[in-house]
């Protein structure tokens, strides 16, 4: 009954403190580092180089607005199952899961009195 009873305190708190926002920016921005390609070979004077700069910026920003695309479409067609709903609940499952085994191993360490 008690682990229960943390596990919904954990979950519920967390779902209400997490700011979904910025966990989707910096997921967002995750994925950009990952999908777009960085500085490339022949860039051997200052004009290449900025040139590239230009056009990593250009790629990077136009696949962003995609991403944010997706999302607002996704939340038009799917009004009752919101990103951000979506992401809250995630981490409160996270943190449920993570303070319940942390309640348990606390629960479970033999008391040492004397």
């Amino acid at each position: 009954m008690d682990n229960w009873i943390v596990s919904q305190v954990s979950f519920w708190f967390t779902v209400r403190k997490v700011k979904p926002a910025q966990i989707v920016d910096q997921c967002i921005n995750f994925f950009l580092d990952i999908v777009v390609p960085g500085r490339g070979t022949g860039e051997n004077n200052w004009i290449m180089r900025g040139v590239r700069s230009v056009q990593v910026g250009t790629e990077r920003a136009q696949k962003e607005i995609d991403i944010r695309s997706s999302l607002r479409d996704w939340d038009s067609q799917f009004p009752e199952i919101h990103h951000e709903m979506l992401v809250r609940w995630v981490c409160g499952a996270i943190a449920s899961a993570v303070v319940t085994g942390v309640y348990q191993n606390m629960k479970q360490q033999p008391r040492n009195r004397k």
